[in-house]
């Protein structure tokens, strides 16, 4: 699997892709091969530096994509391998309207779940 992964602190000289084993997924965890990304403003002020928290080296540096669950941990119980997903900052929403009142986004106060 080919990735691009964070090393440094700004700038796309920090993109560095390397080749990586397939992951296997923990207990609670799912594999996803993504089929579609999107840059978004955090992603470029991640990479330009202005974004107000340090990045974490080694991590991927994007913050939306789409794609399909292509292995489960043991404990998994929401999806199945084959389920279409995409990423949300919302991280409790499943579906149905958001609640303005209390948001649910990582960058809220409250977790909401």
């Amino acid at each position: 699997m080919r990735s691009y992964r964070l090393e440094g602190t700004s700038g796309t000289k920090c993109l560095v892709m390397r080749d990586e084993a397939q992951p296997t997924p923990k207990p609670h965890e799912i594999v996803v091969r993504v089929r579609a990304t999107s840059l978004n403003r955090r992603d470029t002020m991640i990479l330009n530096g202005t974004y107000p928290l340090a990045p974490r080296q080694g991590v991927f540096p994007l913050s939306d994509g789409a794609g399909e669950v292509v292995a489960v941990g043991d404990a998994v119980t929401r999806f199945a391998v084959g389920d279409r997903i995409t990423g949300s900052y919302f991280a409790c929403w499943i579906d149905g309207r958001i609640n303005a009142g209390l948001s649910t986004s990582l960058a809220a106060r409250w977790t909401g779940c």
